[in-house]
């Protein structure tokens, strides 16, 4: 007679609301406790590589920040390896990057952190592959989420989708995971469910992002290989350049208010000859432009503080920009989405075999210290630009003094800008520079 399990039984049915990275960073923690688990998602989902109306911001820069990339590397194993073999570009911060931050250049040293660089298709392309062949799991493209039903004990009950055909279908599940982003309808139906409106943390940011591929001259050797000049408060502009697959680069500029880097080429490269530094502008003199253009702008950044609310139903809970979408020029998404994600393994783990009504507190209390660490980074520095408008905190100009001091250590001690960087990619607390004693 076969042992004992002591593993307990898999759960029925999880359902995620949209298939970007935070809803397969979802699934691939759901598929270690459910039989099944439904992906919905209201994009046809390619077969290859390719942009998607759904994800707004998939013509620009992404790579994956310190704790991202550790984050999807526990969820699903060997997935750096993949990404790379697919074409993904590894990039040692700072040694490949020349970083000119609001306050100057910063010296160019191997910190040891890790950053793959690639298209966003790529980037979701290797991942929703791992996460397919996860057991259980089932994609439902082409569908869109028309409602969700409580029970009388205020538990999601059901899920109301239609089709691409228009047909409408009710599916049930033991838990709803909300990844849709900036368009989630959650905060909604919390008031509408009687539970009250959801406090929010907001910033007018006015930021807007132009992009294209471009094709570097034959035999380039530059180092560092990625370039990323941020805006200083009186030179509003920023441009991101980095390697990705297939030998190109994918150069974004970013402009605030209305200064926009214009969607062609000729105007695209003399733009950026207001950047901060020449760098980005002596590269993009030497390419050809190898995509169309696109731009994308951002007039936001918010956190829906669901962490703050009294009460909350059971068996839903958002992930991703669903809760905190803030300036992804910070490139934190995808690593505050793996930071719930984890929070969510946890929490279930925590309550294997047992009723899921009180998972929404554990959760929030799990993932809301990096979501306030993200908060802080992109507040500090959107708040020194007059076309930032939000609550200013009252130690503002103490944490803008902070970050000018600690840039001007940074020469001199590699440890204080090794682990300055380990804060800014959500590895440690804010709390871990103490030690170095920097003085605002």
């Amino acid at each position: 007679m076969p042992a004992a399990s002591n593993t307990p039984p898999l759960r029925d049915t999880a359902i995620v609301c949209g298939a970007g990275m935070s809803g397969l960073l979802a699934a691939a923690v759901l598929a270690e406790h459910f039989r099944r688990v439904l992906i919905v998602e209201r994009d046809r989902l390619p077969k290859t590589p390719a942009l998607r109306n759904g994800v707004s911001q998939g013509a620009h820069v992404h790579t994956l920040n310190g704790f991202a990339g550790e984050g999807i590397e526990a969820l699903l194993p060997g997935f750096t390896d993949e990404l790379l073999a697919a074409g993904a570009v590894q990039i040692r911060r700072n040694k490949d990057v020349w970083f000119h931050d609001p306050f100057g250049p910063t010296p160019i040293r191997d910190l040891e952190i890790d950053s793959p660089s690639m298209s966003r298709p790529l980037l979701e392309h290797v991942t929703r592959a791992r996460v397919a062949a996860l057991p259980g799991v089932e994609f439902l493209d082409q569908c869109r989420v028309r409602s969700v039903t409580l029970d009388e004990s205020q538990k999601v009950k059901s899920l109301l989708v239609a089709t691409a055909d228009g047909t409408q279908r009710s599916l049930q599940a033991e838990l709803v995971i909300d990844c849709t982003g900036r368009a989630t309808r959650l905060p909604g139906w919390l008031k509408d469910w009687g539970f009250g409106a959801v406090e929010r943390q907001q910033l007018q940011i006015a930021m807007t992002y132009t992009s294209a591929l471009f094709r570097p001259p034959a035999g380039w050797d530059w180092t560092p290989a990625a370039c990323l000049i941020g805006p200083q408060p009186s030179i509003p502009r920023g441009g991101y350049v980095t390697p990705i697959e297939g030998g190109l680069w994918i150069v974004t500029l970013y402009g605030r208010g209305q200064d926009i880097a214009p969607a062609n080429l000729q105007g695209f490269v003399e733009w950026s000859r207001g950047l901060p530094h020449p760098v980005i502008h002596e590269r993009l003199a030497q390419t050809k432009l190898a995509s169309d253009f696109h731009t994308y702008g951002l007039p936001t950044g918010r956190w829906f503080r669901y962490d703050l609310m009294d009460h909350f139903p059971g068996g839903i809970l958002p992930l991703g920009e669903a809760i905190c979408a803030y300036n992804p020029m910070y490139g934190q998404g995808i690593g505050l989405a793996c930071a719930q994600a984890l929070a969510l393994q946890d929490g279930l783990r925590a309550r294997s075999g047992q009723d899921l009504n009180d998972l929404a507190s554990d959760y929030f209390a799990g993932c809301t210290a990096r979501n306030q660490l993200g908060w802080s980074i992109m507040e500090t520095a959107d708040l020194m630009f007059a076309t930032t408008e939000g609550e200013r905190p009252a130690d503002i100009e103490a944490r803008w003094q902070f970050a000018r001091t600690l840039h001007d250590l940074l020469p001199d001690n590699p440890e204080l800008h090794r682990q300055s960087l380990r804060v800014t990619h959500l590895l440690d607390p804010p709390s871990t520079l103490e030690r170095f004693k920097v003085m605002g």
